[in-house]
């Protein structure tokens, strides 16, 4: 069923977009102590990014905010188990706008390593060895969080390019404490394997559909998807996200997707 339809331009502002809003809140001085366990210059540049972020909301909003990027700058240097918690302080205060301190502090706890990454029910691809490389970590490097998003995100389109749109998979966490090391067991629902029923273009002449690597009858590919959104958005509105320009509409019983292609100026997406 469909619902409401949205664009992906900005619109004129209306009286509900002119409501108040919250100020915005100025990070100007970010404190950490305790068991940090990171070089200076580490720290330093945390902070420097926590403080260029822009910030709204109440003192405590903000905080919260500050210390799961705080857990999550240290995971990302193997600090798994990671424990922040902080206080803020206002400094100055204007309806428009604040500037608060926040002390941070930090239990690092203990520094794991990548062991190794398997994987599970991945029909599919069932040789792990041309999955493992989505994952820019090799064993035995620290333990990185951002990585193995990144990696399942690699995961993801790879299985985007043999059909299977609705691929999800779930990373579950094995500590060696004595070792000090982390096995990552990921999880994959490969789902269903899409293939394409019908393109369409709005916007354009049908004709640059000659340009499509992708057809009627072929297995879904994302690659070849974006391949041909990227060839032909340039010249249209510039501010508008690629992924916008993208329908996708499953038939999931008969394992199909029609895809329609929108490069309208505003484009006009339908809402589930």
């Amino acid at each position: 069923m469909q619902g409401q339809t949205v664009t992906a331009c900005a619109t004129s502002p209306s009286s509900f977009d002119n409501r108040p809003s919250d100020p915005e809140v100025k990070i100007a001085e970010l404190n950490f102590e305790g068991d940090l366990r990171i070089p200076n210059a580490d720290l330093e540049q945390i902070a420097t990014s926590l403080k260029q972020q822009k910030y709204s909301g109440d003192q405590d909003a903000v905080t919260s905010d500050v210390l799961e990027r705080v857990r999550l700058a240290w995971q990302n240097q193997g600090y798994f188990k990671v424990e922040a918690r902080g206080e803020a302080k206002i400094l100055t205060s204007s309806p428009a706008a604040e500037r608060i301190l926040i002390n941070v502090y930090v239990e690092a706890g203990q520094q794991y390593r990548l062991q190794d990454i398997s994987f599970k029910n991945n029909r599919q691809i069932s040789d792990a060895r041309a999955l493992r490389p989505a994952f820019p970590l090799e064993d035995g490097d620290v333990f990185d969080r951002a990585a193995i998003a990144k990696g399942l995100e690699q995961l993801r389109f790879a299985y985007g390019q043999i059909g299977h749109i609705n691929f999800t998979s779930f990373p579950n966490v094995v500590f060696n404490e004595d070792r000090r090391t982390i096995s990552l067991v990921i999880d994959v629902d490969e789902g269903k394997k899409f293939y394409v029923s019908s393109l369409k273009v709005l916007g354009r002449e049908d004709s640059i559909l000659k340009d499509s690597l992708i057809k009627p009858g072929d297995v879904y590919d994302e690659r070849l998807v974006n391949l041909f959104v990227q060839q032909h958005a340039a010249s249209s509105a510039a501010d508008v996200p690629l992924d916008s320009r993208v329908r996708r509409q499953l038939d999931e019983r008969a394992a199909t997707v029609a895809i329609t292609f929108d490069f309208r100026d505003c484009p006009v997406q339908e809402q589930p």
